[in-house]
């Protein structure tokens, strides 16, 4: 008897009460994502979402003593391998919910909500026929690779990072150029597509498909790789702007007339006296881009004889908030990390499908969602709810006069049930004190009067 069918069988009790708060099944029908008959799509989703806090893999699960439990193995791929299922839709309605929570926490006048872009490796070594793989280079630790890079875009607000939308890229030394599926009219078709299209375009088209979905940010965050002026004008018309470290090649800038590269621009550049490790700054025209930028530059903590140098198009913003906002691009780099070492990215599944590859690439990045909300709700005292704005309200109506007058009272009381030695020495210290208190509190607080 399978008595695993319904979701809150499956789901750790740890995150049951988030999983039904969130809605998750309920972003599934919006993105419409069904199946005709047998297990729900709820069903089958919540299963490989709760993979990872069985410490198993679907293949272990799904062959083990308990397999008679739960859905055959074909029944688990046909959702996974559907090219009709809709995950971009389904993951991005879901992070802007989340988003939306997030916001309610936060004041927008001293927070700050970024959108960040970056990509990663996306390895599939022992794979042969997957469509669209190809051999890549790995930076990081200098290495080719068979796999995907995945550009990744994620929203932080310093205290939460989500991730919002990712594309599986493919390269040019493909290793499998076959066709994902043959109705290119299909979701996963145009999504294969777009893996054989370059970086940049496919990240403007991400950024642009967040800001119309409603999500609010005012930059975008960047590494070498993708801030170049043309990137940073095509944002720009976006209605966001940029931030992001730049490269220091043949790109020159227009400054007093005369043109410059990067590294003739520091030797041009106002020296800022600061306590944190701000060098210079500089405001220049980009030969090649339409908005001017301002460029700071950084000390470098690895080179201490290099710099480095942060570019962006807001020009309103001080060196300082520059480099604190930038700051916040190292929140898709831990997002990196546990995804891989802790939500078993790339190492769950060893499907051939691409399908099936965007649809558990869905599933780890709503797992880093729900225990993102989790932590904002375990350290944000204002996720409380209504205890707290209670407690804040009574904390504002008591006036601070009457709690004034109140602790004089509290310690006179203190003082007659002390020794007579004790109690001349508290009525004492405590005239000492009202006899130096300002002029104009003693106008608010006319009784504030020590009687012996």
């Amino acid at each position: 008897m399978i008595h695993l069918k319904a979701i809150k069988n499956q789901l750790p009790n740890e995150v049951k009460a988030t999983f039904s708060e969130l809605k998750v099944p309920s972003f599934l029908r919006q993105a419409h994502i069904h199946k005709q008959k047998g297990y729900s799509v709820a069903v089958i989703f919540t299963f490989l979402f709760s993979l990872v806090f069985k410490g198993k893999s679907l293949h272990q699960v799904l062959s083990g003593r308990e397999a008679d439990q739960w859905m055959k193995k074909d029944t688990v791929y046909r959702l996974m391998n559907d090219p009709h299922n809709n995950w971009r839709t389904f993951l991005l309605r879901f992070s802007t919910s989340v988003i939306e929570k997030i916001h309610r926490l936060t004041d927008p006048q001293t927070h700050l909500r970024t959108l960040i872009l970056d990509d990663s490796t996306f390895y599939r070594n022992r794979s042969q026929k997957v469509p669209g793989l190809a051999r890549l280079w790995d930076h990081a630790l200098q290495k080719g690779y068979k796999g995907y890079r995945m550009l990744t875009l994620g929203f932080s607000d310093g205290y939460s990072f989500l991730p919002i939308d990712f594309s599986l890229l493919s390269g040019n030394k493909k290793v499998q150029p076959t066709i994902s599926v043959q109705d290119q009219r299909t979701v996963g078709a145009r999504r294969f597509k777009e893996a054989q299209r370059p970086m940049p375009e496919v990240a403007v088209e991400m950024v642009a498909r967040a800001l119309d979905q409603g999500i609010y940010a005012t930059h975008v965050l960047m590494d070498k790789w993708f801030t170049c002026p043309k990137m940073i004008d095509r944002l720009h018309d976006l209605g966001i702007h940029t931030i992001g470290m730049m490269k220091n090649g043949k790109t020159k800038y227009l400054y007093q007339g005369r043109f410059y590269k990067l590294s003739e621009l520091y030797q041009k550049s106002t020296e800022e006296v600061t306590a944190e490790a701000i060098l210079s700054s500089i405001i220049v025209q980009p030969c090649a881009g339409q908005h001017p930028v301002k460029i700071v530059f950084v000390k470098n903590h690895s080179k201490q004889s290099a710099w480095l140098a942060i570019m962006t198009d807001d020009l309103t913003l001080s060196s300082q908030e520059i480099v604190k906002t930038y700051s916040l691009r190292w929140d898709i780099e831990t997002f990196f990390k546990a995804s891989k070492s802790l939500l078993h990215l790339a190492q769950e599944t060893q499907t051939r499908n691409y399908q099936a590859l965007l649809c558990h690439t869905t599933i780890v990045f709503t797992r880093y969602i729900l225990l993102s909300w989790q932590q904002r709700c375990a350290n944000d005292e204002r996720t409380l709810g209504g205890l707290f704005y209670e407690l804040a309200d009574q904390m504002k109506e008591l006036d601070w006069s009457v709690a004034l007058l109140e602790l004089v009272k509290i310690i006179q009381a203190v003082s007659e049930k002390a020794e007579s030695t004790l109690q001349d020495f508290i009525e004492s210290q405590l005239q000492h004190w009202i006899d130096t208190l300002p002029n104009y509190i003693k106008g608010y607080l006319p009784n504030l009067v020590c009687e012996t």
